[in-house]
């Protein structure tokens, strides 16, 4: 082989690291004022370049088209979207490196950049053929208790799906049958394999995560404030038009004397007030955010307290000083080693040199603050703006979807469906906490949370039964829709037409061998430093799927072998929290990650500052020890041919 050539797996492991990296940097991107703006359709009209070709290239594939959303109002995406992304990035809400821990933002975030990467190669690089997999050459019946049957019906499906005719199988075969054991056995092993990975995301993110246990209080608290049974009721009204009224006014009416002044026309713009669903947002925002005061409370009244003056600097910091001034404390705290606090402190009259324990109660002063201002922010924008573009939002979604929601009132009984959702909520949340005597709590396992799935997925399979056999013309509709999907992953033809601005030329295939070009370019050095990190970065990738497999066959045993789940996807999402930079906890010190044992111990502490998740730190210092591999470092490969990956998606 040339020199200037990369072998297929070098290539792929090329271009798994440049997506991986362009996804995450894309979503972190929108915490910047004016992202927004630069991302093209359907947000501006301008078809030229965008500043965000993964995600645009995902919502103008696979979003956009959707069955219901194609339809809805221009303004949908132009005004209401748009200013509310813009606004919430303008909010400036908090970065973990002040907070000294891996909020909820933070959390999701990574998470989303780490699971839609997946769709995103598969676009870009497209699905290949795999001709011992292809349809009927496959093997013919699969166990679901076997965990390689499961992990091979899962490949399987993959192939028919995008090169044969599974697709068109199973929505026959859904108008048929409501039983699981209907279907072939391929469908029901695909099935196994998607749940018991489902499962693992929810136990990772609920139990494992930092912040699984305030995640927990927040679904737990919005599902006891939802008024099921009143929305159960008006779901049974025979008229659809009159049942999706009285739906709408229960979530979106505003009943203030305000909302009635400006209707009639007496006022212009005064404040309506909230509905249901923004009181909702505000009521659970606004326990937590008492919570905080009260920790913030105690720590001013401590007897290791910082003193006034440094406390009122840390409030002027949070609420006053710019966004400019932020970024430049943190480049300083992160290339003089020293902690957020100090530098704060160093740019201001203060004294900069606190006592460790004050030290200490300052950077937790700093984060607790920071987590208040987020609420609040976070209520203005969705619940007090004015005028409100979350409830404008809603109702142009409620009527692009009016007449799906009609064919599926006629097809489902829609009392007994939110009925069945609500029972898998409260399931949910009584599994998820640690069971057993005070002191003496285990965590839920990975096989708690797929015994959950398995107790509740009939609800799914008979709403799905219902609405194909009562309104074939929805599910052509929909047939239709999970086809031209399916094709964008062909990587034998051109990719269907689309509202993306990528070009068509870098999809299926065609960013990969550009980027393989781009690397023959490079000098012999950067080329043999580039290839070593290729390579070690393939092995990782086995590494990764190997464990994965290990994973899914010790659950679908259930041997409560395994701490977490199955996922190379869970190893990514880890890897992105763990690699998050982290302010020094000491007045001068290196910057921490969210790795580090200091920052997991301070995402642990709920709300309420009390410690929850894990009973002790060395079964949390088992599944990192568990949490296999590392990734390599990459460092090199990134910086040579990263940017070049971005300007060939954004078509140059």
């Amino acid at each position: 082989m040339a020199e200037t050539s990369l072998s297929p797996a070098q290539s792929a492991a090329l271009f798994d690291i440049l997506t991986h990296r362009e996804t995450y940097r894309e979503i972190e991107d929108f915490k910047q004022p004016g992202a927004i703006h630069k991302y093209g359709p359907p947000f501006q009209d301008d078809k030229g370049k965008t500043t965000s070709p993964i995600l645009q290239t995902l919502l103008s594939k696979f979003i956009l088209p959707l069955p219901g959303l194609r339809n809805v109002s221009v303004e949908f995406w132009k005004v209401r979207v748009t200013d509310i992304i813009d606004e919430l990035s303008k909010a400036e809400l908090s970065e973990s490196f002040d907070k000294g821990i891996l909020g909820i933002r933070k959390t999701l975030a990574t998470a989303i950049s780490a699971l839609i990467e997946y769709p995103a190669k598969a676009c870009l690089g497209g699905l290949p053929e795999d001709k011992e997999r292809k349809p009927g050459s496959r093997k013919q019946e699969y166990d679901v208790k076997n965990p390689d049957d499961v992990l091979n019906a899962w490949q399987d499906c993959l192939q028919a799906i995008v090169y044969g005719n599974l697709i068109d199988e199973l929505f026959q075969k859904a108008a048929e049958t409501d039983d699981l054991t209907q279907h072939a056995s391929l469908v029901q092993g695909m099935h196994e394999f998607v749940l018991v990975n489902i499962a693992s995301i929810m136990h990772y993110t609920l139990v494992l995560s930092p912040e699984g246990p305030n995640l927990l209080r927040m679904i737990q608290n919005v599902h006891g404030m939802l008024p099921y049974s009143v929305i159960r009721q008006t779901l049974k009204v025979g008229n659809v038009a009159t049942m999706i009224s009285g739906v709408m006014r229960i979530i979106l009416a505003k009943v203030s004397v305000s909302a009635v002044t400006n209707w009639i026309g007496l006022s212009s713009g005064a404040d309506e007030g909230m509905n249901l669903l923004q009181q909702i947002i505000s009521q659970v925002l606004g326990w937590e955010k008492r919570e905080l005061k009260s920790r913030i409370a105690k720590i001013e009244k401590g007897k290791d307290a910082p003193p006034k003056g440094v406390l009122n600097e840390i409030n002027t910091w949070v609420k006053d000083r710019p966004r400019e001034e932020h970024d430049e404390c943190r480049r300083q705290s992160k290339e003089q080693g020293r902690s957020i606090i100090t530098v704060i402190l160093s740019l201001s009259s203060e004294s900069a040199e606190l006592p460790e324990k004050q030290h200490a109660r300052a950077l937790e002063y700093l984060s607790l603050s920071l987590g208040v201002r987020d609420r609040q922010e976070i209520v203005r924008v969705l619940c007090q703006r004015n005028p409100d573009h979350l409830t404008a939002a809603i109702r142009d979604g409620v009527d692009a979807y009016t007449p799906m929601i009609r064919d599926v009132h006629q097809a489902v009984n829609l009392s007994d469906t939110l009925w069945d959702f609500e029972r898998f909520v409260t399931d949910m949340l009584k599994i998820s906490k640690p069971q057993g005597k005070k002191g003496e709590e285990k965590p839920p396992s990975v096989e708690d949370f797929v015994d959950l799935l398995h107790r509740h997925q009939t609800s799914s399979h008979k709403f799905l039964h219902q609405v194909a056999k009562n309104s074939k013309p929805l599910m052509e509709t929909w047939r239709q829709y999970v086809h031209k999907a399916a094709s964008q992953f062909n990587a034998n033809e051109k990719p269907p037409e689309s509202a993306s601005v990528v070009p068509d030329s870098v999809a299926s295939g065609g960013a990969r061998e550009k980027m393989e070009e781009a690397y023959s370019k490079l000098g012999k050095e950067d080329q043999q430093a580039v290839k070593s990190e290729l390579e070690a970065y393939d092995k990782y990738l086995k590494d990764l799927h190997t464990a994965s497999a290990a994973r899914i066959s010790a659950v679908i045993k259930k041997s409560h072998s395994t701490p977490y789940g199955p996922g190379a996807y869970l190893a990514r999402w880890q890897q992105l929290m763990d690699s998050t930079p982290v302010t020094p906890d000491k007045p001068k010190g290196p910057v921490r990650y969210g790795g580090s044992r200091s920052v997991k111990e301070a995402g642990r502490k709920d709300i309420d500052g009390e410690e929850s998740g894990f009973v002790n730190e060395d079964e949390a210092e088992k599944v990192v020890d568990e949490r296999t591999p590392e990734m390599p470092n990459i460092e090199k490969t990134v910086e040579m041919l990263g940017e070049r990956f971005r300007e060939i998606l954004i078509g140059g």
